[in-house]
């Protein structure tokens, strides 16, 4: 029953990415990646049933990450060096997406468990 819950959230999360895609630009791309971390990271903060999380986190935001992950392929050059030009351009813009990718996870996941602390202090 989960995988087919996957599935369906990973239907609807192609969609989302495909509509992300319809013009990759790379402010786009990065916003795109920004915000699929962040909602990635606040779903691992929160205590919600396995069958919502397996729909959300694993379905939607899962396939709109990795339809995004293909949009960042950069072109191809013909030449003798091209191997190793495609390969640090490629490194470059991994480690880009790494470092926002990561940034925003955190902030997501230390907003909910943030609030969530200050909501019992408070209460």
């Amino acid at each position: 029953m989960t995988w087919l819950l996957v599935a369906l959230g990973g239907a609807a999360g192609s969609a989302i990415g495909a509509l992300l895609m319809r013009r990759p630009t790379g402010t786009r791309l990065l916003v795109a990646a920004a915000a699929i971390c962040g909602l990635m990271g606040m779903l691992s903060a929160q205590l919600l049933s396995p069958k919502v999380t397996a729909v959300l986190a694993y379905g939607v935001l899962g396939s709109a990450a990795s339809m995004v992950t293909m949009a960042v392929a950069s072109p191809m050059w013909v030449g003798a060096d091209a191997p190793v030009r495609s390969t640090v351009a490629v490194t470059k813009r991994l480690a880009v997406y790494c470092v926002v990718g990561v940034t925003f996870a955190l902030l997501g996941y230390l907003a909910v468990r943030g609030g969530a602390t200050l909501y019992r202090k408070l209460r």
